[in-house]
């Protein structure tokens, strides 16, 4: 428990002192999971660090074998025995909670090339030189490639959202066998990708706002706070969803006219994503503002590491055409 808050102290260190906003974020992020493990949460674990230190080398001892301390220490154990003894009758055994799921060992060799000389999984290791502790903008373009090509990409929101939480879920029962568990460097790699997804990818259904909103809630949980530049990704995908939702609504609501094919894929689709974007007449548009701030919130919205959105690719979410976001790209 004291190498958990230790390991703490060194990642804190390194959320204060840095002043970009992804790095402070993947910092949060690894303090929350190093809290969690030790039965804290990030400002318990803060506020334990910042009682001052007496001179007796014994500091860390005395204070986890305080009477307030044992009893919660205790509160906790047997709290994790009983999920302990519910975990073993979902898996089945202790040892198919730490085996590889079938996506977990597709990502464990793609990623074993990237070892040090001489590292191994049981090791202190780095992939190409990085390690899960660092900023996700300084995850090596090798690394991004091997957890991105090793496993199926998921397509839609609600398929990201969905590994997504299975695998926070697979972390949080390993850590009632063993607090000290930390994931593997390529599955945070993985993360931070499912995590680009969660924000970016459009909605093509119902479910997929769904997680979007699941996805932004969980966020809010989160012991930390996010500045706009994170949070604005998130939110323009989510004004183009409900623009291409409301346009597939007046659709179906509009009278079939005379000759019309009222069976056509347009009108019984139910994917959002293929939804036009203009506005009926009658009903209310969305400006040039309107869609030259959306198209600038991506334009902006680069996550350092990965290649910038192409002007397609921005067209598509935001609503307009590739030419409309060629043209404000280069009035920036």
């Amino acid at each position: 428990m004291v190498t958990g808050l230790e390991t703490f102290a060194k990642v804190r260190a390194l959320h204060d002192r840095t002043d970009s906003a992804g790095e402070k974020a993947a910092a949060m992020l690894k303090m929350q999971t190093l809290a969690r493990k030790v039965g804290m949460s990030v400002e318990q674990a803060v506020s334990t660090l910042d009682v001052p230190t007496p001179k007796s080398s014994n500091f860390f001892e005395d204070l986890f074998n305080t009477p307030e301390f044992r009893a919660e220490r205790a509160k906790r154990e047997c709290e994790r025995a009983a999920k302990r003894r519910d975990l073993l009758v979902e898996y089945g055994s202790e040892d198919a909670v730490w085996a590889d799921t079938d996506r977990e060992a597709a990502l464990r060799r793609a990623c074993e090339p990237l070892l040090g000389p001489g590292q191994t999984w049981k090791t202190i290791y780095r992939l190409d030189g990085w390690h899960g502790y660092d900023a996700r903008s300084q995850m090596p373009e090798s690394v991004r490639r091997a957890v991105t090509e090793a496993w199926p990409l998921p397509t839609t929101t609600a398929a990201a959202w969905a590994e997504y939480e299975a695998a926070e879920k697979l972390d949080t029962d390993r850590c009632a066998f063993c607090p000290d568990y930390s994931p593997h460097s390529w599955a945070e790699a993985r993360r931070y990708i499912l995590e680009d997804l969660c924000q970016t990818l459009p909605a093509r259904s119902l479910n997929d706002i769904r997680a979007r909103f699941s996805w932004m809630e969980h966020v809010a949980k989160l012991d930390m706070a996010r500045s706009w530049k994170e949070q604005e990704p998130v939110l323009t995908t989510l004004r183009a969803d409900i623009e291409r939702m409301a346009a597939r609504i007046r659709d179906d609501a509009a009278p079939v006219q005379f000759g019309q094919d009222c069976t056509s894929k347009s009108a019984r689709s139910p994917d959002l994503g293929t939804a036009p974007s203009p506005v009926q007449s009658g009903h209310l548009r969305r400006t040039n503002t309107d869609k030259r701030r959306d198209v600038l919130a991506l334009l902006n919205a680069g996550i350092p590491g990965t290649a910038p959105l192409t002007d397609r690719e921005i067209a598509r979410r935001a609503g307009v055409s590739p030419q409309t976001v060629g043209n404000i790209r280069r009035g920036q």
